[in-house]
């Protein structure tokens, strides 16, 4: 749109309601000359007239002496000084304050206007909330185009910011590098730091001369001297409201010096060892994010009284602590967000944990109640028997999203454990809950938002039927169940009915015994430690891990997978992969069903396996594209005169296998890229004849083998021209690489353990520049 429909739309010339206006269609009309083009300075200029009809003003606009003066190129436009200059007296301090903020700055609506409060910008309107005030102020610069949302966000034009700067210049400052340390005005109230590798901390202690700050936005590390630099600022910078910095693990003792401090952020994440008892003493604060941290909260965290919002990734509190006093500094910060650990409940009775009053912390998300008991307050183990009393009266808000209950001796949960008490949760762990055998429902409502379900070290458990089942978890995703050791079955028959669920691991609970799974929407199935399922269909599953000592053979013909791309095995005592432990199948028979999308399969630390061959078939794995086999010690037969046969094979890694007779060969496809062969047995008969011919290798490996005892040079010059990276361990009867020249365009190359390798000096000598180093070690 041209500049003058831009004008005219925004100041409404031309439209229904101007025509009842014809002095302003005039004067608009006078202006419009003035505005050289400029499409931000119409848009601008064009708003803040509709907002103000009146004819004298326009008139004041039409005749200001701001159109006379004389413009250089860099100067700010007239239409945009005089936009800002009849902003109302309560927008312009906000919109210059925003020139401590480096250009193209993505601004959040909510947070700069908490900051303008902070910084005493927003006058209070009656009952409504001020930081509800500071958003229409924002909204009313939104709407003259001093901000405009990008990507939900806002950002002002250069041209704005520049004007920002002019008229802050003496307020506001952004500190790029050490030579604007200078700079600096002596009067400025609000500094900005950008991260810079052109100066360190020791240079930020400077500050402190800056005696009438009021803002400092440091994004330039604290490093190791944190805690140094911020007591020297709440030594000597006693005027600060707004405090935002990147890093630090320990506050000051002194910060209780910031009596005036109204915000607080913390924007990396951190773990804040300490928090000082004076930190409490900060009664002005009303806004504190930690949003990546985590922290254990002081006793009087509750003498906090002006503290409206609370953000962090975890907070810690110890509600034993100064017997119960940590759970009631809490009672009135019911604008806590984000994580909120309380420990040690077991401590506490009935009354003090009901002065918590949880339920009323509605901007909660997520919530650890851990019913431990600590032994060393003297409380005689029968006083667990309270933990169903104290947990009743913790009810979480409504809107909490992630519950934790962890320690909790209850044989049953408390009432408020029901969807419609929770109808946001979406994640529920339960952690060494000793007390429960089952977790029961009595309601016939469903957790319709609950994803993801975590049961760990719940020694008792014996049955989760009433649970597991789509009438209760309908949107499931993911399910985990670790050392949950009498458990017996879980009920995969109902799994067909969680049409979500896309992840389930089970993990040493021993006593499960798996009969039949069946999913559509599975993609991902762990089992560590607690037995194998007879029979697996899962038209879905991609990812499968199996990692038991007690499984001694796998049935492949009972697994229906066609859509598995990843296959990982672990089993001590496998010493069978095919139909039967008693029973050898051959690639004919056609007992095993083919892995049409298998691309990856890892088989490790099999320690009684003998044989792979009926599994690394082409018909098997048609679309295999890395097989890594390692630490199986008696391994002895593997089809390796079949892999120049897999034609998408691009990755191949033997080691740790000592046992492995090479009798059939070993043939390798021409397109392979990565090739490993390390203590696995003897492999001079084929090295380096299998190294002919592969034009792609990227990276080889070879080592642990005695009878290697030469590698032509025309192995590197005619086959591999892709190679970067040659590791050559432990061949001791090596003696001939090829000579330095050979090796000069690989990148890495690692030789040790071959004490007769000759001509050492001359290939260190004579090694490429851009080769990386050369090992060599007796």
């Amino acid at each position: 749109m041209a500049p003058s429909g831009n004008f005219s739309n925004y100041a409404c010339l031309g439209s229904e309601d101007s025509s009842n206006h014809p002095d302003l269609e005039r004067i608009g009309e006078s202006i419009l000359p003035k505005l050289k083009g400029s499409p931000l300075a119409a848009i601008t200029l064009g708003r803040m007239l509709k907002a103000i009809p009146e004819v004298s003003r326009w008139n004041s606009i039409l005749e200001s002496e701001l159109w006379a003066w004389k413009q250089k190129e860099t100067d700010i436009l007239p239409a945009l000084r005089l936009s800002y200059i009849y902003l109302p007296f309560y927008l312009k301090p906000c919109f210059a304050f925003c020139a401590l903020y480096p250009k193209d700055y993505k601004f959040e609506k909510a947070k700069l206007a908490e900051i303008w409060v902070a910084e005493g910008f927003v006058e209070p309107q009656g009952g409504v909330p001020i930081q509800d005030v500071g958003c229409q102020y924002f909204e009313d610069l939104v709407a003259q185009s001093f901000f405009q949302e990008v990507n939900g966000g806002y950002v002002i034009h250069d041209l704005l910011h520049d004007m920002a700067q002019m008229v802050s210049k003496h307020d506001c400052f952004i500190l790029r590098n050490k030579s604007d340390f200078d700079k600096v005005p002596q009067n400025v109230r609000h500094l900005y730091v950008l991260p810079s590798s052109d100066f360190d901390e020791s240079n930020l202690p400077s500050l402190c001369k800056y005696t009438k700050l009021r803002t400092l936005i440091c994004k330039k590390s604290l490093g190791r001297n944190a805690c140094i630099v911020m007591g020297r600022w709440c030594t000597e910078l006693l005027h600060m409201r707004v405090m935002s910095y990147a890093f630090t693990d320990m506050l000051p003792d002194n910060i209780g010096n910031w009596k005036n401090l109204r915000y607080l952020e913390i924007s990396r994440p951190c773990y804040l060892k300490k928090i000082p008892s004076t930190f409490c003493w900060l009664y002005n604060m009303q806004i504190f994010y930690a949003k990546k941290c985590q922290m254990e909260m002081p006793g009087d965290f509750g003498k906090l009284i002006s503290l409206q919002k609370f953000e962090s990734n975890g907070l810690t509190l110890d509600s034993a602590n100064k017997g119960g006093n940590g759970v009631r500094s809490i009672k009135n910060l019911n604008q806590i967000r984000g994580y909120l650990v309380i420990n040690n409940l077991g401590a506490l009775s009935k009354d003090q944990a009901a002065e918590a009053e949880l339920k009323n912390k509605e901007y909660l998300d997520r919530l650890t109640l851990n019913m431990h008991m600590p032994r060393v307050l003297g409380y005689p183990l029968s006083h667990t028997i309270q933990n169903r009393e104290v947990l009743e009266v913790l009810q979480p808000p409504i809107s909490l999203k992630f519950l934790v209950l962890e320690n909790y001796g209850g044989s049953s949960l408390p009432s408020w454990f029901q969807p419609q008490n929770l109808p946001s949760l979406e994640s529920l762990t339960f952690v060494r809950c000793d007390g429960l055998n089952s977790i029961n429902l009595n309601e016939i409502l469903a957790f319709l938002s609950l994803t993801d379900l975590t049961i760990e070290w719940c020694k008792n458990i014996s049955s989760l039927e009433d649970l597991l089942h789509q009438g209760y978890v309908p949107s499931i995703k993911k399910i985990g169940i670790r050392n949950c050791k009498i458990l017996p079955s879980i009920p995969t028959e109902k799994f067909r009915d969680l049409q979500f669920l896309e992840d389930l691991w089970i993990s040493e609970c021993p006593n499960i015994r798996l009969q039949r799974l069946v999913s559509q929407s599975l993609k991902k199935l762990g089992l560590w430690g607690s037995g194998l399922f007879c029979n697996i269909d899962c038209c879905s599953l991609t990812e499968f891990t199996v990692s038991c000592k007690s499984i001694t053979y796998i049935q492949l013909q009972t697994w229906s997978l066609p859509a598995l791309q990843s296959l990982e095995i672990s089993c001590g005592s496998l010493t069978c992969i095919g139909d039967s432990p008693n029973s050898s199948i051959s690639a004919g028979t056609g007992s095993i069903r083919a892995f049409s999308s298998l691309k990856v399969i890892a088989i490790s630390r099999c320690a009684k396996l003998p044989t792979l061959d009926d599994l690394l078939t082409q018909e098997y794995l048609p679309a295999i594209e890395k097989i890594e086999i390692s630490y199986c010690l008696k391994l002895k037969s593997l089809p390796a005169e079949r892999f120049g046969s897999f034609p998408y094979l691009k990755h191949l890694k033997i080691y740790s296998c000592p046992s492995l007779e090479w009798q059939r060969g070993l043939v390798l496809p021409t397109y392979l890229q990565s090739l490993c062969l390390m203590e696995c047995g003897d492999i001079s008969p084929y090295v380096p004849g299998c190294l002919q011919n592969l034009t792609s290798l990227v990276s080889l490996e070879i080592g642990g083998c005695n009878g290697i005892t030469s590698i032509p040079s025309n192995i590197w010059y005619n086959n591999h021209v892709s190679l970067q990276k040659l590791v050559i361990e432990n061949c001791p009867g090596l003696v001939s690489i090829g000579g330095a020249e050979a090796l000069a365009n690989i990148k890495e190359v690692k030789i040790c353990g071959c004490p007769n390798l000759a001509n050492e000096e001359q290939i260190n000598r004579r090694s490429g520049p851009s080769t990386r180093r050369i090992w060599r070690t007796r």
